[in-house]
């Protein structure tokens, strides 16, 4: 009897072990989970990301001295970093003229999807090539991840929906998720 409960002890313990433990998320699903969702900055800027794409909204000024940013832009996540090619933009900087770009992805009556070139993320800096800009993973935390982003820019990505845009010259620039998207 002994051995018997010692056996049904032994297939608890190891059950609970092995079903309930959470196994430890890859950086490209950690970037993918953490990103997603409507973000809002101090300034006012929305930002929406899902798992292929990403938009930007910022507005500020009035109608004589408007600064006006929108983009939409591809996105791909990956275990070295997260890849982005915009594929629309407008833009008007306060007394400048509007100007706006746009690149047509469609074929054959549906999106044609971004493709990476893995080879071309490169450890702690940013890398653009045929217009995707490939923004590399530089540290790995449990509640964290450091991308380094163009310019010698960083962003540090937060388990918990806060972000923190780290420009090379200094100074923090804080957006927090306002909402998580199904």
């Amino acid at each position: 009897m002994k051995i018997l409960s010692l056996i049904v002890v032994a297939m608890i313990v190891f059950l609970s072990v092995f079903s309930c433990s959470i196994p430890p998320m890859d950086p490209k699903s950690k970037l993918a989970e953490w990103r997603n969702g409507v973000w809002l900055s101090a300034d006012g800027t929305y930002t929406i990301y899902t798992n292929t794409h990403y938009f930007v909204l910022m507005a500020s000024g009035d109608s004589t001295s408007a600064n006006i940013y929108c983009g939409a832009s591809q996105v791909q996540y990956h275990n070295k970093g997260m890849a982005r090619k915009q594929v629309i933009r407008v833009r008007q900087f306060p007394g400048g003229d509007l100007t706006w770009f746009k690149e047509n992805v469609l074929g054959n009556n549906a999106e044609i999807p971004l493709e990476i070139d893995s080879t071309q993320f490169a450890p702690n800096t940013c890398n653009i090539k045929d217009g995707i800009i490939y923004d590399s993973i530089t540290e790995i935390a449990k509640d964290y991840i450091l991308l380094s982003t163009c310019n010698g820019d960083k962003e540090k990505i937060f388990s918990n929906g806060v972000s923190v845009y780290l420009p090379k010259d200094g100074g923090e620039f804080y957006s927090m998720r306002i909402e998580r998207l199904r």
